[in-house]
């Protein structure tokens, strides 16, 4: 009997490990997927518009007032990536004109950051597609 209990114990203990090991596992993929950020470049096309819209929540009430620019930016090898920017603004004053560049820091899942910078700050491979 006391054999049983003892094995018992063993499986349980493997379940516990296996179960923490398999929730880390999970956990630091989570976190670099939605944290661990990687750098893009875009520039604001020429015919954005400088509006201040209505931001929305997923339920669709406004709950600020901004632009989001929809814009293809690339790595610093050139790679593509659609992303969405948001300025959260009042004032049109505050949002990025067009021709303007940018740098985005974006993971997997959102976009973590974003710069104004100068043409001459962007790698060369990502400089080409953005003058296609």
């Amino acid at each position: 009997m006391a054999r049983k209990s003892s094995l018992a114990g063993w499986i349980i203990g493997l379940v516990v490990v296996v179960i923490v090991v398999a929730g880390a596992i999970w956990a630091k993929g989570y976190y670099n997927d939605r944290y661990v950020s990687q750098s893009y470049y875009a520039q604001v096309p020429a015919d954005e518009k400088m509006e201040i819209e209505g931001m929305k929540d997923n339920q669709g009430k406004v709950f600020d007032k901004g632009h989001t620019y929809e814009l293809t930016a690339y790595d610093k090898d050139g790679k593509a990536r659609k992303l969405e920017v948001t300025v959260y603004t009042d004032k049109v004053s505050k949002l990025y004109k067009p021709g303007t560049y940018l740098k985005i820091e974006a993971s997997k899942q959102i976009v973590t950051g974003q710069s104004v910078i100068r043409e001459m700050d962007i790698p060369p491979a990502a400089f080409a597609k953005i003058q296609d």
